[in-house]
């Protein structure tokens, strides 16, 4: 059972910054919400490894939960 972010993370050695997520497998989208408490403002240079089953999706980022957000440019992803 998970309660914090911090719950998530364990066995990993570093976290790059919070946030919440929605995945949207109808609409293919995935959309990166602001920051947590345990870790602050996600910096989204950090997001240039995602899992190939995800390719296909649009990824999205809004600092705030409920605001729609600005599309994120997957050029130089790497679908792991």
């Amino acid at each position: 059972m998970v309660f914090q972010h911090k719950d998530l993370v364990k066995g990993y050695v570093k976290v790059h910054g919070g946030g919440w997520y929605n995945k949207d497998d109808a609409a293919k989208t995935m959309t990166l919400y602001g920051s947590s408490g345990d870790y602050g403002a996600p910096r989204l240079s950090f997001l240039n490894r995602i899992p190939e089953e995800l390719r296909g999706y649009r990824f999205f980022y809004s600092p705030i939960w409920g605001l729609p957000g600005n599309e994120l440019d997957l050029t130089d992803v790497e679908w792991i």
